[in-house]
């Protein structure tokens, strides 16, 4: 079972059993924590060692440390069975890694925002395409209301041509009704002059 507990029991030097007692009090940890850790940092090292062969041109840093700090180290490096120089070069190796991830996800976020400013860029765009072409419809409206307009204009000088035409055979039939009458009138005097010269004949 997971949670099954088993114990160990072990004899260390006192004086490194004070440091751990001053060590887990300072932390606020039971002793338990603090083996518990210790076992896991051992059997799952948080600095793997590098591989230091063919790694092209080397360069040389040296540097200086505190001497309590120093003696860790060497009880960390003797206990992981790791040089000084797989240690430093792992440091090395997780912290630039580290660094060139949290880069690469800025890098990420500055395109998606990029993005998102241009998408806005082509939505305002798009708007203003969409005002033109509302623009150009108007326009469009306006033409074919003059063209209405003008058709209705040109109907209505049709409809005065034909007022026109038909007052002028109105005045075509009045004429030859005057013309008719007129006719009928030197007719019917000339039927009377005739019939006076007729009745003045007979009476000599």
């Amino acid at each position: 079972m997971a949670d099954e507990k088993k114990g160990i029991t072990v004899k260390i030097d006192a004086e490194l059993h004070a440091e751990i007692r001053q060590f887990i009090e300072a932390n606020g940890m039971t002793m338990a924590e603090f083996v518990s850790q210790a076992l896991y940092n051992e059997l799952h090292p948080k600095i793997q060692p590098m591989e230091v062969k063919n790694m092209g041109p080397m360069r040389t840093m040296a540097f200086q440390m505190p001497e309590d700090m120093f003696q860790r180290l060497k009880d960390y490096l003797h206990r992981h069975n790791m040089t000084q120089k797989e240690f430093v070069l792992g440091l090395v190796e997780a912290e630039l890694n580290r660094d060139q991830a949290l880069r690469n996800d800025q890098v990420k976020t500055e395109e998606e925002d990029l993005d998102e400013d241009l998408g806005e860029e082509e939505s305002e765009d798009e708007d203003m395409d969409a005002d033109l072409d509302e623009e150009e419809s108007e326009d469009e409206d306006m033409d074919d209301d003059l063209d209405e307009e003008e058709s209705e204009d040109e109907d209505m000088d049709d409809d005065l041509d034909e007022e026109e035409s038909e007052d002028e055979d109105m005045d075509d039939d009045l004429d030859e009704e005057e013309s008719e009458d007129m006719e009928e009138d030197l007719d019917e005097e000339e039927s009377e002059d005739m019939t006076e010269e007729e009745t003045i004949s007979m009476t000599m």
